[in-house]
């Protein structure tokens, strides 16, 4: 009976009350964005008629959505990577809610108008909304990144006004697997692994650390839905930052330092067993916690 309350609790304090007050011209022009955002390409391209369709409600939105274009870092401004309001993150969740509308191939594709307003009405998980934030502007950061050094950049996770370990892990993940992730497998499978070191040497600190020794992981698990498919928020996340911490650590011990090497792994999650389960790469992991020469 007590795990049940706890666990009504918990979800609970993580629900966002629906019923966001929008005008009808706020409302339109939201989905308005929400087209134009689904049909892709750069915001640049279309940065025109974003300014056309701001509200006092949405400027901060459209805000957001040009900085995406424009590739410059601005979107590692604190501004953009602070915690939004709880508004604006359903603003977002609109934005994703009508993108899968569009491009389901499971479900025949419904009026924009009443997805986002059954969107804006309903209880969402403040973790999905948050989630969300971070992956949609994941793409600036990652464009950026090609090429700068940020190396002397420091984000400050903790003055970005979250509100437990829950939502800075959320932004962690998303970050690093914007800078690194995708990157570091697309070389590991085009057999450049070597190559993963002049990314490495420019990835940014975390609260005054390197990135691999973030271990802020120590909250409760909760479901997660995707595109189409509901799944455990850690099983998927932790895979994709062990694969990336993993990439590092054999770059590394292969191309250059390992003596270098042997630190990634002692201070990082590498070798916490309490994650391996979630790692999807246990077999991979359990040889590197033997005595090593």
């Amino acid at each position: 009976m007590k795990s049940f309350l706890l666990l009504l609790v918990l979800f609970a304090a993580n629900v966002c009350e629906g019923q966001i007050d929008l005008d009808s011209k706020s409302i339109g022009n939201l989905v308005s964005i929400a087209d134009l955002y689904s049909k892709g390409g750069n915001p640049s391209e279309y940065a025109a008629s974003l300014d056309q369709l701001r509200t006092p409600r949405l400027n901060k939105l459209v805000d957001t959505i040009v900085a995406l274009g424009k590739r410059d870092g601005t979107m590692l401004d604190s501004k953009f990577l602070q915690r939004p309001g709880d508004d604006e993150l359903y603003f977002w969740y609109v934005i994703r809610e009508i993108h899968y509308n569009r491009v389901s191939e499971t479900r025949k594709p419904r009026p924009n108008l009443e997805v986002a307003q059954e969107t804006i009405a309903k209880e969402i998980d403040s973790r999905w909304l948050l989630d969300n934030y971070y992956y949609r502007i994941r793409s600036g950061i990652a464009s950026y990144f090609n090429e700068a050094d940020l190396s002397k950049l420091d984000i400050k996770i903790d003055e970005l006004g979250f509100r437990d370990k829950t939502e800075r892990a959320i932004f962690f993940f998303n970050i690093v697997e914007a800078l690194a992730g995708g990157r570091f497998m697309a070389l590991m499978i085009s057999g450049n692994e070597k190559k993963i070191l002049t990314f490495t040497d420019r990835m940014p600190s975390f609260n005054g650390k390197p990135y691999y020794m973030f271990d802020e992981f120590d909250y409760p698990d909760f479901e997660w839905i995707g595109y189409e498919k509901v799944e455990s928020y850690n099983q998927r996340h932790f895979e994709r930052l062990y694969m990336t911490l993993y990439a590092h650590f054999e770059a590394e011990s292969d191309f250059r330092d390992k003596r270098k090497a042997e630190e990634i792994l002692r201070n990082s999650i590498l070798t916490n067993r309490d994650y391996f389960k979630l790692s999807g790469m246990q077999k991979r992991l359990e040889p590197l916690m033997k005595p090593r020469p």
